[in-house]
């Protein structure tokens, strides 16, 4: 009987040593599990702030002054009373604008002034 005590005292240890060792293993490979889930969210937090960063342009200098310039002209551009009138053009009146446009000889030009600058000329 104490033979058989002894064999299973023997079983039982082995039992516990591979029991113990394979713990021991378990807890590595959780651990190591646990480090590479940490290096994987690093690793996509790096990704995301790579895709979300962009070159930012060179601003160009401008003027206060300049802007609030230009917004004076717009108003004024609005305010002026011409710009916001229609062109009406009616057929009834283009034989007057007609002779409107003709002028006559004597607005012309002054022949005599022609004649005048030639013998100014002339005496030079």
């Amino acid at each position: 009987m104490s033979r058989a005590i002894a064999e299973l005292q023997t079983i039982c240890k082995e039992y516990w040593q591979r029991l113990f060792n394979l713990e021991g293993d378990k807890f590595d490979l959780e651990h190591i599990e646990k480090v590479k889930a940490q290096e994987i969210n690093d690793l996509n937090a790096q990704v995301n702030d790579l895709r979300g960063k962009f070159v930012k342009p060179a601003l160009k200098k401008v003027s206060k002054y300049e802007n609030k310039f230009a917004k004076l002209q717009k108003k004024a551009a609005e305010f002026n009373f011409r710009n916001q009138l229609k062109v009406v053009k009616k057929k009834e009146f283009t034989l007057e604008e007609e002779e409107k446009e003709k002028k006559p000889d004597w607005s012309k030009g002054k022949p005599g002034d022609a004649k005048v600058k030639e013998e100014v000329e002339a005496e030079a």
